[in-house]
């Protein structure tokens, strides 16, 4: 334990004029820090100097410090690790411990639950606080007007499954963290539509994050883009009651600024599909439930060049000849990412035209789509070099012969998932894994194949990687 008056190290210093002199009032050069073997850590020290034939004998203490230099050190801890171990020490650290300068950024997660009352006080002692993290808390409303009465500088706000954001909250925070840019309630209560009316008062908000929020209707969505009009990033998934008119205006109001958008498709037509084709600067885009598109929709999606990033999920009207126009000519070219999971009518022509326009393909998910065979997953499997993960789950027409060569072809797979394939022979994915074993390979029932134990390696426990 450290008390004040407890050395830090031995000192050694270069002689004048070598060495980079990096501190400031020291003409002697760098310091270098060594511990005595001898003694224990923070307990024994010597300063030396090489200029002098004997060792002086003074001790050169850890108090002796700037506080800048402390500050500086304790910034790598946790509030936590400041307020329990740090703060106590001795009084001079427990004050620097609760300097404000620590406080930027306070996140209070369901898995390390910390009580109200202890909360509120970090909130009261952070008035230079800029992230704040709350996550599955019953007292969010309590906890949020506290941090609209302490934390005015308050700049990103996450609070994901949290009761009590009430129309009392936001126009506590709208009036007291005006410059808030991104705010996420994903999955929280928000208890009635006035909040969303509140929430467009945030005219710096770039990041917003309403999934699955109750109550959020085209009034709302409406309201916000079209005073948010710097939004980058939008995530309304789980939100059944959008229809095409407030899509359509959002499309119009934030072409300019809009980078990500995630949507749930349950009441959205081509319309809406078709009026995304201004966002052109769309990196990533995902929909949910996108049952209602037809291939009129892939329409405006094929104009966004800039897309890394694409999830289509039931597309049941998607046809293999509008699915195969995203990656036809010059297509998408940019996708990294691509989700197209319960498009029933997906085939291998769909994804022989992909395997040719994305080479960059990194995440393929292709769930439940019973018309692809192993013909299409070779061409992806001979094409796309970079791929990391194959999901493969529910296809069931593969038999597994194909990804014979996926130890060679890809060098980058880390994850073959082949839950649900009933057709596919368990020799051929043992003998992928035991080609690759950094591979996670997972079966029909979704469990792990693991490498076969060779004779040569009869001490591995290959079921502990």
């Amino acid at each position: 334990m450290l008390h004040g008056d407890v050395p830090l190290s031995q000192v050694k210093r270069d002689p004048p004029g070598q060495g980079d002199s990096r501190y400031e009032g020291d003409p002697g050069g760098v310091v270098h820090l060594k511990e005595t073997s001898s003694a224990p850590l923070f307990n024994s020290w010597i300063c030396e100097d090489d200029g002098n034939a004997e060792a002086h004998q003074n001790q050169c203490h850890i108090h002796c410090l700037p506080h800048e230099v402390l500050l500086y050190i304790f910034s790598f801890l946790s509030v936590e690790e400041l307020g329990r171990s740090v703060g106590q020490v001795c009084v001079a650290w427990r004050d620097l411990a609760r300097d404000p300068t620590l406080r930027t950024r306070l996140v209070f997660s369901f898995q390390n639950p910390v009580e109200g009352e202890r909360v509120k006080s970090l909130l009261a002692s952070a008035p230079l606080l800029q992230k704040l993290d709350l996550e599955s808390r019953e007292d969010g409303e309590d906890l949020l007007l506290h941090a609209a009465s302490f934390c005015p500088r308050l700049r990103e706000l996450t609070v994901k499954f949290c009761d009590g954001l009430t129309s009392t909250v936001f126009r506590a925070l709208m009036e007291n963290c005006s410059q808030l840019q991104s705010l996420n309630v994903e999955g929280s209560r928000v208890c009635d539509r006035e909040c969303f009316h509140l929430i467009a008062g945030f005219l710096h908000l770039r990041h917003l994050n309403l999934s699955h929020c109750n109550f959020l209707d085209d009034v709302g969505l409406i309201t916000i883009t079209k005073q948010c009009r710097s939004l980058e990033y939008l995530d309304i998934d789980g939100i059944t009651d959008i229809h095409d008119n407030s899509i359509v205006f959002l499309a119009e109001n934030l072409s300019i600024s809009l980078v990500y958008l995630f949507l749930d498709g349950e009441k959205l037509t081509d319309a809406s599909y078709q009026s995304l084709r201004a966002c052109t600067r769309l990196k990533k885009l995902g929909v949910s439930f996108c049952e209602k598109m037809t291939d009129e929709g892939l329409l405006g999606i094929l104009d966004l060049k800039q897309l890394t990033w694409l999830k289509l999920r039931k597309g049941c009207q998607l046809t293999p000849r509008g699915l195969k126009s995203l990656f036809e000519d010059v297509g998408l070219p940019q996708l990294a990412y691509v989700n197209l999971g319960e498009c029933s009518q997906l085939d291998d022509s769909v994804l022989e035209a992909m395997a040719k326009c994305c080479p960059l393909l990194k995440h393929l998910a292709l769930h439940w789509c019973w018309e692809v065979t192993d013909a299409g997953v070779s061409a992806i499997i001979k094409q796309c070099p970079c791929l990391q993960v194959l999901d493969l789950v529910g296809v069931v027409q593969l038999t597994g012969a194909v990804f014979s060569s996926v130890p060679t072809a890809l060098p980058h797979l880390m994850i073959l998932d082949l839950e649900q394939c009933n057709d596919v022979d368990d020799s051929h994915l043992q003998a992928v894994v035991n080609q690759k074993p950094s591979l996670r390979v997972f079966d029909y029932w979704g469990d792990p194949v693991v490498p076969n134990v060779t004779d040569d390696h009869s001490d591995t426990d290959w079921s502990l990687t």
